[in-house]
């Protein structure tokens, strides 16, 4: 039976209409009931398709993935459409890392060829490789799509990602032999000056405990003091590198508030005109 009836046309419908509401459950299940009542439809693609993304939509990206894979064997055409899906599913579900892989692996299928496919694959791999902090991968990916409103404004920031603030945890941990330094260098002067006092105090009181020949009680501030000050070091350390993460997680909402990350399809709806 074939989708042009009317009784199709409605079935499938409903199933795209409970999408769009958000109701991705109760869509799942009624693109299976058309996938059953009309598994010959020339829209079973697009009933299938509609699977996977509710799943995504609905905060399943794995059970997608899952359901994607089991897709390829349907036929050459989805055995490569489902990486694209995959890679928009993993990208959307939070796995930039593991999106890379299928987007690249879609895209050197396709080759050379062009078409609105594969400029979403490049614009998904672009957003990917931003999450992951590879600007300049990035610019190449949105430097390559067939141009479109937006592709200047994300090609140059993602050009400029490597310009965005950051600070050397290699030197917070140099500056912290002086306690407190490194801490003042990422920006935390009142932690900074706190492990200078505390510092000051346990060395003091080490000080004062080898003095007075106390043995046990000289080797239970040396154990305390090694502790904290390793810890003073480690933290201005670790203090450096959610800085960086910070300011380029700042950065790619700020860019996400403005364009539409994991577009459905191409040309992505929200993209704004220059």
């Amino acid at each position: 039976m074939l989708a042009a009836s009317p009784e199709a046309d409605s079935q499938l419908g409903f199933a795209h209409a409970l999408r769009a509401e958000g109701d991705y459950y109760r869509a799942i299940s009624e693109y299976k009931r058309f996938l059953y009542l009309y598994p010959d439809s020339p829209a079973a693609d697009e009933a299938r398709l509609g699977i996977g993304r509710a799943y995504v939509l609905g905060g399943q990206a794995d059970f997608a993935e899952e359901y994607l894979h089991s897709l390829e064997a349907l036929s050459p055409e989805w055995r490569t459409r489902a990486r694209l899906e995959i890679g928009w599913a993993r990208y959307t579900g939070g796995h930039p890392e593991r999106a890379i892989l299928s987007l690249r692996a879609f895209l050197r299928e396709q080759g050379s060829q062009q078409g609105a496919d594969v400029d979403r694959a490049r614009y998904l791999l672009g957003w990917a490789l931003l999450s992951e902090g590879d600007g300049e991968q990035a610019a190449q990916a949105f430097a390559s799509i067939t141009p479109f409103p937006a592709q200047g404004r994300l090609t140059e920031a993602a050009r400029s990602w490597g310009a965005l603030p950051r600070k050397s945890p290699a030197l917070a941990g140099v500056l912290s032999i002086i306690p407190g330094a490194g801490h003042v260098y990422i920006g935390e002067p009142v932690v900074g000056l706190a492990a200078l006092a505390w510092n000051g105090l346990f060395s003091y009181a080490l000080y004062e405990s080898i003095r007075g020949g106390q043995v046990g009680f000289t080797v239970l501030l040396g154990a305390l003091e090694l502790l904290w000050y390793s810890g003073t070091i480690f933290g201005a350390v670790n203090g450096a590198q959610k800085y960086n993460r910070d300011a380029r997680q700042e950065a790619l909402d700020g860019l996400k508030a403005r364009y539409d990350d994991h577009p459905e399809a191409w040309p992505p709806p929200s993209v704004p005109s220059p």
